[in-house]
């Protein structure tokens, strides 16, 4: 008996050390096709973390993968997001532009776009966020590194793949635009984020 328990388990540890195909639950449907297009087909499972948010009263619709590739894959995304990228960006700058910056791992549930009156929070946009495309907060306590920096993240190289302003989905599914950057009230924001110290990469897809 003790035998047979032993080999399911290293089945187990095996299935999720090799590669899968990925595939996200039917919450994905809420999105329109191409949105995750960037996103990996096969992930390594061991250790991996995804999120999809349909949330429009305190945050915004986004999925978020992260996941451990062996050194060799890992080295693979990088040179391919660096000739793909628009933009890129260091977890630790103090000036990005991130989509609901306000929001940490103990606020987020107490601020409702959807109210009539909602708290009044001043996105607080400076010079050095010209030209620049946005990135997540990654705030939730599954993704958070660190609350040291804007991003919740440390140790990241943060590529964004596409960025758009406008609205890219039935504003239905859409929060309201409050509490983001000038120019930025809808938009679209895809990308990865490889924190090559820990071996970790993060691909993101958020529209708001």
């Amino acid at each position: 008996m003790k035998k047979i328990r032993y080999i399911i388990i290293v089945l187990i540890l095996l299935s999720c050390s090799s590669e899968r195909e990925l595939n996200f639950e039917e919450e994905i449907d809420y999105f329109e096709e191409g949105f995750i297009d960037h996103f990996p087909k096969k992930i390594k499972f061991l250790g991996s973390l995804h999120s999809i948010s349909q949330n429009i009263s305190n945050s915004h619709p986004h999925v978020w993968l992260k996941f451990f590739p062996d050194k060799g894959k890992l080295d693979s995304v990088e040179n391919a997001v660096k000739l793909k990228a628009i933009g890129k960006y260091f977890s630790e700058d103090t000036c990005l532009v991130v989509i609901d910056k306000h929001l940490n791992s103990k606020n987020w549930y107490k601020i409702d776009k959807t109210q009539r009156y909602p708290k009044k929070i001043e996105y607080g946009d400076h010079d050095c966020h010209k030209e620049k495309y946005p990135v997540p907060n990654f705030f939730d306590d599954w993704w958070m590194d660190t609350d040291q920096n804007m991003t919740k993240l440390k140790g990241y190289t943060m590529y964004v793949l596409e960025a758009k302003k406008g609205v890219y989905m039935n504003p239905k599914k859409l929060p309201n635009g409050l509490y983001t950057p000038s120019g930025w009230e809808h938009g679209i924001s895809k990308g990865v984020a490889i924190n090559k110290e820990k071996g970790a990469v993060i691909y993101w897809a958020d529209i708001w």
